[in-house]
């Protein structure tokens, strides 16, 4: 770019110009052009191939532009008044040769330009400053991005682009790159924040606008705003089971919960109110009053990163690429590894859940995976504030004619664990132990293809299985694999301290005392050689008991009294049989709470679990590792 660019922008400041060379020819008798109010002369750092090297006087010029148009100032806006660099208007021009020499970045952590191959003293850069977008539904609670370790981006359904690197029937899901000056996210019309870490070395290739190559991401995150919501009832006390007997056959299934549970089940939505931490924490505990959610006080934080997908296993020897090379070149058995791996994890659509690994491997790989992002395993509480803020206007209800109605989220129903894949029909029947027309699954399944009763990601017929409905939400939340999420019950009623599992052949890996030492012909008490336990912020504690149907143990917002009445129901079979089952008042959800034998949560359901999945789902397991069960990561801004 010639230097006509920045000499017609310099045409605005003329009278500064011509002020200077008075001052230059009368007083001054040299060039002095730290002089200009509206530039900066300083040595910098000129940063090639990641080296830092030295740099000569380079001159700033700064702009800024509150949504009226761009202002020129004398500095940099400061750090926290919401303001981002926009790069693809930030340049750097040789004034020796007379051309553009370098793009410029912003260092977000550091609040700091960096420059990038200029080879010469003879530069002015221009740095334009724009406002970042908020929404202000959320109140304050926007998305952070971590001082650009986050890289914000849209993902859209829309028809495959010419030239687009995407595969799939419909080359849904396309992600490009956000310009958080613009409008990206939009929790009113149900368009949750996403943003992806992108493989180290390509974060530069980017700008706002481009198509990012699924093979450079690495993790996709949604972003949680910080909330307060209503209680629907006073503090529950739910004791145990109702039990009842289905009438009618199993296509009835929703309108029979709807009539058990009065104004109950799927139609009832939250209210939802966001708020930032510097809110005072609401402490309702009586209908109709408000409580802060307690996943966003454990890190005292503006909301949650969670990962979009169950957390798949890079099965690459090198770790070097996210994606396979073809489709079969992973396997689903590849993906069940019982080690604690950082390095493996991906976050990603169209790859296989990690599966059969024990809950303290499971946590220590999440907890390292991003260390300066607060990354952990997805707790129980967490689970709840999505599934709440899900269930609510923002995601699954809609508002209209003085009521309110709220759709579920549909299974992932692929047999081999594929992430993001949903069922297209819904199913009317729980698990039986066979497949039926009710509650149909797939056995055999490959990535980035459809099933004969199910879509794959890239398919946007798959939104179906999204919290929110379309491409912006959570998947896999609603079947798929079991998820081991930090919730864990005590060792005893006399001991306080966090169980390792059931006994030394069923337990998480952890050290601790065994809730159940003597089961299965065991004697070892306790697991002494076991992972140390993280701080108990990273982990959700619930009372002791000998029994599975005592909900007053649960905690407000973790997604599980609050999902009752519940009720222990004999179901029709298609062959005149019944089989049991027990659920929650939420589309009929599984519904089991830890207990001495099964001290351990897992949410969400199985592929095959039919209408008993879903959102609302929580059941029991050890804490062992289970070919059935996967986990979910989460980053605490």
């Amino acid at each position: 770019m010639k230097l006509k660019r920045f000499k017609e922008r310099d045409n605005k400041r003329i009278g500064i110009i011509v002020f200077t060379i008075v001052c230059i020819l009368l007083v001054c008798g040299a060039v002095l052009y730290r002089t200009f109010a509206i530039f900066e002369v300083k040595t910098n750092q000129n940063v090639i191939n990641g080296e830092v090297q030295s740099m000569g006087d380079i001159e700033f010029a700064f702009y800024q532009d509150d949504g009226s148009g761009d202002k020129i100032v004398k500095e940099a806006p400061k750090k926290g008044e919401g303001y981002s660099l926009d790069t693809s208007s930030s340049y750097c021009v040789d004034l020796l040769n007379d051309e553009q020499v370098s793009n410029v970045n912003w260092d977000y952590e550091n609040w700091e330009v960096r420059v990038k191959n200029v080879n010469t003293t003879k530069t002015k850069c221009y740095l334009h400053f724009k406002k970042i977008y908020k929404d202000t539904v959320l109140n304050g609670a926007d998305p952070d991005l971590m001082n650009g370790r986050l890289v914000p981006v849209k993902i859209s359904d829309k028809e495959k682009p010419t030239g687009s690197t995407y595969v799939g029937p419909n080359a849904g899901g396309q992600v490009t790159k956000a310009d958080i000056t613009q409008e990206w996210y939009n929790y009113g019309s149900k368009t949750w924040a996403n943003a992806v870490i992108l493989k180290s070395g390509v974060e530069d290739n980017y700008k706002p606008g481009d198509e990012i190559k699924e093979e450079d991401i690495e993790s996709y995150f949604v972003w949680i705003p910080r909330y307060k919501y209503k209680l629907q009832e006073s503090e529950s006390t739910y004791t145990g089971y109702t039990s009842v007997t289905a009438k009618g056959n199993q296509a009835n299934v929703q309108s029979f919960y709807n009539t058990i549970n009065g104004n109950k089940g799927a139609n009832t939505a939250f209210d939802i109110v966001f708020e930032t931490k510097n809110n005072t924490p609401s402490t309702g505990a009586t209908q109709n009053t408000y409580i802060t959610h307690p996943a966003f006080l454990s890190f005292n934080s503006n909301g949650l990163w969670v990962g979009k997908f169950e957390t798949g296993y890079n099965q690459n020897s090198d770790n070097t690429s996210v994606m396979p090379a073809t489709p079969d070149s992973w396997s689903y058995s590849g993906a069940q590894q019982n080690t604690e791996a950082s390095t493996k994890v991906i976050i990603k659509p169209n790859v296989y859940s990690w599966r059969n690994i024990q809950v303290a491997n499971a946590f220590y790989t999440a907890y390292n995976y991003k260390r300066d992002l607060e990354s952990h395993m997805m707790k129980n509480m967490e689970w709840g504030a999505v599934a709440y803020l899900t269930q609510s206007k923002y995601g699954m209800c809609t508002e209209g004619d003085g009521s309110t109605t709220c759709g579920e989220v549909r299974i992932n129903n692929v047999g081999t664990y594929i992430t993001g894949s949903a069922s297209n029909f819904e199913p009317t029947c729980g698990y039986t132990g066979t497949k039926e027309s009710c509650n149909s699954y797939e056995s055999l399944y490959q990535l980035g293809m459809n099933g004969g009763v199910s879509n794959n990601y890239y398919n946007s017929d798959s939104t179906v299985a999204s919290t929110t409905g379309n491409y912006s939400g959570i998947y896999d939340m609603a079947g798929g694999a079991w998820e081991y999420v930090m919730g864990v019950m005590q060792s005893s009623q006399t001991d306080a301290t966090p169980t390792s599992g059931r006994n030394q052949l069923y337990n998480s890996g952890f050290k601790g005392k065994y809730s159940c030492y003597n089961c299965d012909s065991q004697s070892a008490t306790e697991n002494t050689s076991g992972k140390e336990w993280p701080s108990s912020k990273y982990y959700d504690l619930y009372e002791y008991s000998t029994s599975d149907q005592q909900f007053q143990r649960g905690h407000l917002g973790d997604g599980t009294k609050e999902f009752g009445p519940f009720y222990s129901v004999n179901w029709p079979k298609s062959d005149g049989s019944y089989n049991l089952r027990r659920v929650g008042s939420y589309n009929s959800d599984d519904a089991f709470f830890v207990y001495s034998y099964y001290p351990w949560f897992r949410r969400g359901g199985n592929f095959a679990d039919g209408t008993d999945a879903g959102l609302a789902a929580f059941n029991n397991s050890n804490g062992h590792a289970g070919g059935t069960h996967s986990f979910r990561v989460v980053c605490a801004a």
